[in-house]
Order: structure tokens, then sequence, then C-alpha cells
């Protein structure tokens, strides 16, 4: 009995030795998807464990209703029901719980269309939605006790009262007070007003190479323009209509590459004081002829530089194509060659011929950037792009084409938009886009930032793409009768922004990155400029 009882002390304090060390698996929680009623975007980062809403102007930003969410895992246990009601004035906080906590944050940003404008204002007027006032300035000479109201917007358009009227404010001697009530709420705004002996402003000068956007502001009713010269030179006139609010704008062609000017605005009488500008310069394509060809890259094919060359421009390679990639078989399937036979203008064209290559088809091509690297027999990686600053209006080139049609054999693929088929006609493009890609978001370098693997549709080039400022293209699916000239004009999407890369490609067969084409087409390019 004495030893059982021993034995059974002993497990028992064994027993209470054994500690649970076994770790809890780490399964982060995460907010997958939110469905925000009137948001106009949902951006969840996964890394800072944020959520930003941007909400249209007439959602009540204390009571964003939140319709649905998607967690992951979907097991995860928020800390507050996600789904509801919410006030996101400020940001708001919530706690996933798995075996561990993810703190997340909720933010929501609203931008509401507010101003405040006069008969007879200078400029724009100042919100200052904080304190709410708005402060607006007039000329010197205005009698600030009998002033008119002409736009006075402080919340969604539709949505909001004002007390008084704007139309029986007029006396701004000590500020007017108005009472703005939206969505139950009623904040109440003072506004001002100054005198002002600035009656005109230059307001912003955008020049590119050949061509120059002004915009100033003066006063409503008044004449008004732009004066301009070269540095030195004498001025040249430019006449605005003004709009209600003064503003007034112009643009002026015909300048000059890499020249000093300046510029003034006027309003009645008045000028604003002089801005300097200079244009930029009117850089071309490296061997936009295509004159200069070697084989030290390989044997089987010649590329577009010369390593040899005196001119560093032509001893890097800016063009490229798909030679290293359908040689890998045999020299006899290089797609891109000199052609001195066929030429416009030079001693040299770039002949673009595809190719049915063993079991895919290659579509002739050329392109600024890189080809990176061939993926087996399934397709190829090319890096598209090299840098360039310059805003050009459009390409200028000559091209000539035998278009071949497109066969049971040379058809693979086609976007889903497109109605091409066996037994059409294939088409040749070529296009030029100026943007600003990050090289870390489209995948390549920092000299070719867009990387388009043929195997992957997802990476194929999107003119549409947020990162496009510029794009113009030519397609043609007919042969021409020897040498034509084209124009691709580029339609810009914005006037200011600056590009970082340019990619210009040419291709015997539109749809060779889907590999459908006619190993009969042949595209002949040569002559490339750009104009200003």
């Amino acid at each position: 009995m004495k030893r059982i009882l021993s034995l059974l002390l002993f497990v028992l304090a064994a027993s209470a030795c054994i500690s649970n060390d076994i770790p809890y698996p780490v399964i982060k929680a995460s907010i997958n998807s939110l469905e925000v009623e009137g948001a106009i975007q949902v951006n969840i980062d996964k890394e800072k464990r944020k959520v930003e809403i941007e909400l249209d102007e007439a959602v009540d930003i204390r009571a964003v209703n939140i319709l649905s969410a998607t967690l992951e895992p979907e097991n995860a246990i928020p800390s507050r029901a996600i789904v509801g009601k919410h006030d996101l004035s400020q940001p708001e906080k919530v706690i996933l719980r798995t075996y561990q906590d993810y703190s997340w944050t909720i933010v929501a940003e609203q931008h509401i269309e507010r101003s405040f404008r006069l008969d007879g204002q200078i400029g724009e007027a100042v919100i200052d939605e904080v304190n709410c006032r708005a402060v607006a300035k007039v000329p010197s000479d205005f009698d600030i006790t009998a002033l008119d109201i002409v736009e006075l917007r402080l919340g969604p358009e539709g949505l909001t009262s004002y007390n008084p009227q704007p139309s029986q404010i007029h006396n701004f001697t000590n500020g007017a007070k108005v009472d703005v009530t939206c969505h139950g709420r009623t904040q109440t705004w003072t506004l001002f007003v100054e005198f002002t002996d600035q009656l005109v402003e230059l307001l912003s000068v955008n020049a590119w190479t050949a061509v120059a956007w002004f915009e100033g502001r003066g006063v409503p009713g008044e004449q008004a323009g732009f004066r301009y010269r070269k540095e030195g030179g004498s001025w040249v006139e430019v006449a605005c209509e003004v709009a209600p609010d003064g503003k007034f704008s112009a643009c002026v062609e015909g300048l000059e590459p890499e020249t000093a000017y300046e510029v003034v605005a006027y309003s009645g009488e008045a000028q604003s004081s002089a801005k300097q500008f200079e244009t930029e310069s009117a850089r071309q394509l490296p061997n936009a002829g295509f004159e200069t060809w070697s084989n030290a890259e390989s044997a089987k094919y010649f590329s577009l530089y010369d390593p040899a060359s005196s001119d560093s421009e032509l001893q890097s390679k800016w063009w490229d194509d798909g030679n290293s990639g359908s040689t890998t078989i045999g020299s006899k399937y290089a797609i891109t060659l000199p052609d001195y036979e066929n030429v416009f203008e030079g001693e040299c064209s770039a002949k673009l011929k595809s190719e049915y290559v063993i079991i895919k088809f290659a579509a002739g091509n050329l392109f600024s950037g890189e080809y990176y690297k061939t993926i087996g027999t399934s397709g190829g990686v090319v890096r598209l792009g090299r840098p360039f600053t310059q805003r050009p209006r459009k390409l200028r080139l000559h091209l000539k084409y035998n278009c071949g049609v497109i066969t049971e054999k040379t058809f693979a693929d086609k976007p889903d938009d497109d109605p091409v088929k066996v037994g059409d006609n294939d088409r040749a493009i070529v296009y030029v886009a100026l943007g600003d890609w990050d090289y870390r978001k489209f995948g390549g370098s920092q000299d070719s930032p867009v990387e388009v693997n043929t195997t992957d549709k997802s990476s194929f080039f999107d003119p549409q793409s947020d990162a496009v400022i510029a794009y113009g293209q030519y397609v043609t699916g007919e042969s021409t009768e020897g040498w034509i000239e084209v124009e691709i004009p580029l339609e810009y999407r914005s006037l200011t922004r600056k590009p970082t890369h340019i990619i210009v490609l040419a291709a015997a067969s539109m749809l060779g990155d889907y590999f459908t084409g006619s190993a009969d087409s042949v595209l002949w390019i040569d002559g490339l400029q750009l104009e200003y």
C-alpha cells in the first residue's frame, strides 16, 4: 500500500512539471474587401493594415454605410461589427482576432467642392474648411457694403441650405455670417472681403518644345490676354476670352526649341510681372533611319546598334527585336533584318518578317527596349521603353507592307473583343506611347520599365494604363503600293505631367503577342521622325 501511494505521489509530482510549450499557429487576419454605399473607391493596404475609403460628396461621413465585408480567414473575429453605419469623420480602429490580434484602421476621405464668388471678384476665394471661413478679393474702388454674390457653395449640391439666402447678403464690412445646414447639422460660416490692387495674375506657364500654354486671371468683363517674346525681342500679343471667374488661357505655337522667352498677362490697363521660361529640346530617336546594324551580339542575326561606333547613342542597344528568341533553332528564323534594297531614304530600312518557327508563330517586330529572355518554346519576355522626357506632338515615318492571310497554322489566340478569324487579313501596327511607368510596378528595369511576358496575357502592354501620358497608333490590314508616309498624332491625357520613358513598337503582325498572324506578312519601316 505504501509503495502504491509513493508511486502515485511521484506521478503527480512529475505531471506538475509538464508545461504546454506547443505554440499557437500564426494566422494573419486581414480585410479582403469592403462594399461601401456611396464610395468612389476603396483601397486596402494589407501591409499597413489600413482601409482608405474615398466618399462621394453627398455621403454623410458621420453615417457611412458599410454594406458587406470579407475577412481572411473567414472565421476571424472583429472587435466590433464592420457591416453597418459608422462615423468616419475620424479614423476608426477595429481589431481582427485569430490566435493573435491584428489592429486595422478604417479611414474615410471626402472632397466637397466649395466656392464663394462675388460680381467683379479678383482671383479665387480662399476657403478655410476647418475654421468655416471664406475670403474673396475685389478691386479697392468697390463699395464693400453693396456687393452681389454670384456663387456660393459650402456643402454638397442639392443637399445644403443657407440662412440667409446668398441673394440677401450684400454688406461685408465686418464679415457676413451665414448658417449652412446639411444632413441635419448646421455650421456657421463667415464670408470676408478684402481689397486688392493686383488686378491681374499670371497663374501658370507650361512650356514644351515648340508650344506653350499660358493661364491668367483678371477682372471679369475687361479685355485680357498675354504678351510674350524671345528675351530681348519684340512682344507678341494674344487676346483671350475671359470666363465669368476672370480666368483666361492661351496656347501659343511656333516657338523655337531650347530658347528663352518671357511672358506677361494683362487685364484692361493692368499687367502682371514678367515670367521667364525656356522651351524643351527637339530630341529625335537614336538610329531612327535604321542605318546602323551589327552582328556583334550574335552571328545568327543583326542588331540595331554598333558597339564600335564613335557615336555614343549608336554604341548602346536602344532598339531591340525578337531575333534572339526566334533564332534559338537557327539563323534562318531571324525576324528583323536590315534591307538594303527596299529603302525609302538613306541606305537601309528595317524589314520585319513574320515567321512560323517550328511550333510557334513569331511576328516580325522592332521596339524601344530590350529582349529579356526566352521561356522554352512557349514564348519570350521583353522589356519595353527607353528614358525620354520630351513631349512630341506626333511621330512621322514611312512604311511598306505586304499583308498576308491568317491560316489555321498561324492562329493561336486573340483578345476577347477582337473578331479576327482564320482567313482574315493580318494587320501591321506601329504605336508610340509616352508615360511615367514605375519599373517596380510594371516588372521591368529602370531603363525599360514595362515587362511583357507572351505567356501571360495580364502582362501585355495596356495603352489605357494610368501610367500612359500620351498614345497614338497606326494599324493597317492591307498591302501598300510601295512606300507610304504615315503620321501618328499623340493624344495627351495630361498637359502637365512629364514622361520618363517612350515606347515605340512596330510589328508585321499586330497579334504577335497572341501567336496569331500570317507567315507571309512583311513590314518595312524607315525614316522615323518626332515632330514637336
